[in-house]
């Protein structure tokens, strides 16, 4: 584990550095909990560094771009608003970015909701939730690449479960059988890691980070039990007025959670399989080493890092080398390819 008092002292580091100014960042997600916390750490950081927000309304984020503002003067924050729960809107999005700029240094990414119940198709056949945590995110991802790999130390990072891997159902990827929220939470966790491991082999300049946060006071599980309905009601409310509190006691702060996610967008201890220079991020503070990349073969790491709540590296588990022998990230990633294609005919 890496303790929050050296993670503090690498974001100063980071701060003082001759990288920030230069920085181009996009977050996905930042509205509201872990996101919004990383993305006022940046701020508070990266003095004269520029961030893309994308979120569904402006007007209500005007406060947070403000307060950004405030918090760096020098700095550029955009906003672009849309619903990215439709792939057509992401690439859109992707767009107006790639007719802006050079590269993209940092991506960060943890839009989602928990909703109680079946499946909430979109109007291109993708159940809600499901687009969020992955379908969505890896078009970030896939459309962003010719950005990312012109930055010097590019890191795509997507908060979700990652060391929380479990056997999927490799037929029904995108869950239309047997739906269940547990069902559609198990896919979009090990197709993340899959697909992220799948993308650093052709581009290995790239740092690929799946975290799992742990228990982080964002209001979202209270916002969750709310839409509990039937006879799990009853006991979602107890849960909700007398076991929540006591979670949330113990639970990480936003502003903890956002220093960690600039940690894993600015330090050395997550360096990609190939870097195109001899910068992979801040000098580790002493104490902290290099994490543990998911595949290391012949000594070098693959570029993609499995997190804990703490930013430890994830144990292997059982389900995943299994899938690695079976070349099921390539099945994955080509699956998911497929699924935009038919997104985005419907939606012509």
């Amino acid at each position: 584990m890496v303790n929050i008092n050296l993670i503090r002292k690498s974001n100063l580091a980071f701060k003082l550095s001759g990288h920030v100014s230069s920085l181009v960042a996009v977050f996905v997600g930042a509205t509201s909990g872990i996101g919004l916390g990383t993305l006022k750490q940046y701020a508070k950081y990266a003095q004269g560094g520029k961030a893309y927000i994308i979120g569904r309304s402006k007007s209500a984020a005007q406060p947070l771009l403000d307060e950004l503002k405030e918090s760096n003067p020098t700095g550029t924050f955009e906003f672009i608003e849309t619903e990215i729960s439709l792939i057509k809107n992401v690439d859109l999005a992707c767009d107006q970015i790639k007719t802006k700029e050079k590269k993209v240094d940092i991506l960060f990414m943890s839009p989602g909701f928990l909703a109680w119940g079946g499946r909430i198709e979109s109007a291109e056949g993708i159940d809600v939730p499901h687009a969020l945590r992955y379908y969505s995110r890896l078009r970030f991802v896939y459309n962003l690449l010719p950005l990312l790999t012109e930055s010097p130390s590019p890191r795509v990072i997507s908060i979700l479960a990652g060391g929380k891997e479990s056997a999927i159902d490799i037929n029904d990827l995108e869950v239309h059988n047997d739906f269940t929220f547990a069902k559609a939470a198990a896919n979009g966790t090990t197709q993340t890691t899959l697909a992220f491991e799948e993308l650093a082999k052709s581009y290995p300049s790239i740092t690929f980070i799946h975290k799992y946060p742990g228990f982080v006071d964002t209001g979202v599980i209270g916002r969750f039990l709310s839409t509990v309905t039937g006879p799990m009601a009853i006991p979602a409310t107890i849960a909700k007025w007398a076991v929540l509190p006591i979670v949330n006691w113990f639970s990480t702060t936003i502003d903890e959670a956002g220093e960690r996610g600039l940690f894993l967008g600015t330090s050395a201890r997550f360096p990609p399989s190939n870097p195109k220079t001899d910068f992979v991020g801040v000098e580790l503070p002493q104490g902290v080493e290099v994490a543990s990349a998911s595949v290391v073969k012949d000594g070098v790491g693959n570029g993609v890092y499995r997190l804990g709540p703490l930013d430890d590296s994830a144990p292997d588990g059982d389900v995943l080398p299994g899938y690695r022998l079976d070349d099921v990230g390539k099945r994955v990633w080509e699956e998911t390819q497929a699924l935009w294609d038919r997104c985005l005919s419907r939606a012509a």
